[in-house]
């Protein structure tokens, strides 16, 4: 009759008693498995038997370890079948779903065979789960995916970010020399640009350059969400803080991130209410998890990015002036493509590559094509441009794209009659709006003389608001006296 480990004789372990340590570390580990655990030797008699195995058959060790495996399913717990007969049967490892009949719980087991010296059947080990554990176990593992998902978004290849901006153009290169003595020092930096220009993709190249590289890179769009769902993504929530929420509890990316990068993205778009809470971030490196009252401390560097003028903002006290001066240490002005034409065909045949290889083509685009991107000004910026490149790829059936596959050419400037503007219907949106800003502003200041603080009365703007247009616009405010620059720190274009 086979004994339980429990009442077997011990001599032969006591003389060895670095056996008989290794021998109780194996029940430890056999009995906190997960699921169940069973061994039986040739003939199918239960050698071991784990408590899980007792509780999921419903039957006490000391009557597990007098049978076999095949009275289980005849005399006690009549289960539809079993992975380990399946295992004495043909000697190979079988993974089977059954149902005890007993109690009517789904079980998924697997059984595989241990061979003897000589190379006959020894021992079957057997390893189920109760199925509804199992998806227990699974849930648990999914509610955690998010903060998953954020570690490999950092373990692609973070170091490979920089070798993705492509700069020709001197204003780039110039941007990206400036990005490069940033990314040394541990200061807040904030990204202004136009939507689609490639602020992330300097958030990531600063990360990458700096002493934190090794470390999460993680970006939060502030957009993306509504309030309250993007504060219990920053700072994570205790269990039973919410109804529905995860039993255990959920950890802030804030707190993930520690000693790494948190990017937020369109920082313009957070409630006041997360801004103080950011505030207070920045200024104590202390998080507190909602639901609870325990403060912790992380060590991350911010990077914001906005594609509003957040002085505006705070003129309009849709922006604290405290965060917008904590922000605002370091800046820098993402140029939109229309600025950096140089650029667009480097770009260009970037994605093309990029493209041919993701979709087994092998395609080339024209110069004429390359020339017509060149007179676009896309609005749509960096992401526009490979959205572009990647309709025409699909569309065209050519392994040369032409001009023609290019929908939105606008008119050369050769073919406009001399001292001739383009009409409104002519122009993107953004640059029509631009035209007409200009030649609005132009007028009004004109009409007062070059009196500033006049004009920006009579148009409703603070001065320092016109002064930041006219600079936008390239426009250069006259200096005459009491017409001082805006406020330092305000970034340029």
């Amino acid at each position: 009759m086979a004994q339980s480990p429990e009442a077997r004789p011990a001599g032969d372990l006591a003389s060895d008693p670095a056996a008989q340590k290794e021998y109780e570390l194996l029940k430890v580990l056999a009995e906190h498995y997960f699921g169940s655990m069973l061994v039986t030797d040739d003939r199918g008699r239960f050698l071991y038997v784990s408590d899980g195995t007792c509780r999921l058959l419903g039957i006490d060790r000391e009557t597990l370890l007098q049978i076999s495996i095949y009275d289980t399913l005849k005399g006690y717990c009549f289960a539809t079948s079993a992975s380990s007969i399946k295992t004495l049967e043909t000697k190979q490892e079988c993974l089977s779903n059954h149902t005890l009949t007993s109690s009517g719980r789904q079980v998924l087991a697997l059984s595989r065979p241990h061979f003897g010296p000589d190379g006959e059947l020894q021992y079957v080990p057997t390893y189920s789960w109760d199925e509804e554990e199992l998806y227990t176990l699974l849930e648990k593992f999914d509610r955690e995916r998010d903060n998953v998902r954020n570690v490999i978004r950092f373990m692609q290849a973070t170091d490979k970010t920089p070798d993705m901006i492509i700069a020709e153009s001197d204003a780039m290169v110039k941007l990206l020399e400036y990005a490069d003595h940033v990314a040394t020092v541990d200061s807040t930096v904030i990204l202004y640009g136009e939507s689609g220009s490639g602020k992330e993709m300097f958030a990531k190249y600063i990360h990458a350059r700096s002493s934190r590289a090794s470390q999460v890179f993680i970006p939060i769009n502030c957009a993306s969400l509504p309030p309250s769902l993007l504060e219990e993504e920053m700072f994570g929530y205790e269990r039973g803080t919410f109804t529905g929420g995860s039993k255990d509890g959920k950890i802030g990316l804030f707190e993930f991130a520690d000693k790494g990068t948190i990017f937020l993205d369109e920082i313009g778009e957070m409630s006041l209410e997360l801004q103080a809470k950011l505030l207070r971030i920045i200024e104590t490196g202390e998080v507190k998890r909602l639901g609870s009252n325990r403060i912790q401390k992380c060590d991350v560097r911010i990077i914001a990015a906005t594609n509003r003028n957040l002085r505006e903002m705070v003129e309009e006290r849709a922006f604290r002036a405290d965060l917008y001066y904590r922000l605002n240490v370091l800046t820098i002005h993402v140029p939109p493509l229309r600025e950096r034409v140089a650029d667009i065909e480097p770009l260009a045949r970037h994605f093309v590559q990029l493209f041919n290889k993701k979709y087994g083509f092998a395609k080339h685009f024209s110069p004429a094509l390359i020339r017509a991107l060149e007179r676009w000004s896309w609005p749509g910026n960096v992401r526009e441009l490979r959205n572009t490149v990647e309709r025409m790829m699909v569309e065209s059936r050519d392994s040369i794209i032409d001009a023609g596959a290019f929908r939105e050419v606008p008119p050369a400037p050769a073919a406009q009659d001399a001292g001739e503007r383009p009409g409104p219907d002519l122009l993107p949106y953004q640059q029509a709006m631009e035209a007409y800003e200009r030649e609005y502003l132009s007028a009004v200041v004109s009409s007062c003389g070059g009196d500033l603080r006049r004009a920006a009365g009579k148009m409703g703007l603070h001065l320092s608001t016109l002064y930041r247009k006219l600079e936008k616009l390239g426009l250069k405010p006259p200096r005459s006296a009491g017409h001082g620059r805006a406020a330092d720190g305000e970034p340029t274009g």
